[in-house]
């Protein structure tokens, strides 16, 4: 087992990277660069990017919680003996994954009908209302749990 799991963290790292920086390109970079083109060109650049990353994103979270639970499994036996950190860890993760699921099903598949529709006005109201504030709010968290993974065995 103990050769496995360099992997299964190698794995719980590159899914970290991929949801975390995929959203700090989306909300720091992609969001002001995509301001200069009209709202029918921008919000269809934005479905094409959501339908990419969003897939990335789902497979992102059932590696992240697989590995992360086959890694406490290995080093703590269980969830009784993890450290706090762990469990600060899992709780804000859970979090994370509720936010998406919830914008996902009630953000962003209204802003794909919307936008096929040429809907405009809503599917920027819904980008607006439903999808950048859970991705602003799930960027922070992502900052978060990196920054407890990091140094949390410090403290």
């Amino acid at each position: 087992m103990m050769t496995f799991m360099p992997f299964v963290l190698t794995f719980h790292l590159i899914a970290t990277v991929i949801w975390v920086g995929g959203m700090f390109l989306a909300y720091r970079v992609l969001r002001p660069a995509s301001l200069v083109l009209e709202p029918p060109a921008r919000l269809n650049l934005w479905l094409g990017v959501f339908e990419r990353f969003f897939a990335w994103v789902w497979l992102a979270i059932a590696l992240i919680i697989l590995s992360g639970y086959l890694d406490w499994m290995w080093r703590f036996g269980g969830l009784e003996s993890m450290p706090l950190y762990l469990h600060l860890m899992q709780g804000i993760g859970w979090v994370m994954v509720a936010l998406f699921a919830w914008m996902y099903f009630k953000g962003f598949k209204p802003f794909q009908q919307a936008v096929m529709a040429q809907n405009f006005p809503l599917a920027g109201q819904l980008l607006n209302s439903k999808i950048r504030p859970v991705i602003a709010i799930n960027l922070s968290l992502g900052f978060v749990e990196i920054i407890i993974g990091s140094v949390g065995r410090y403290f």
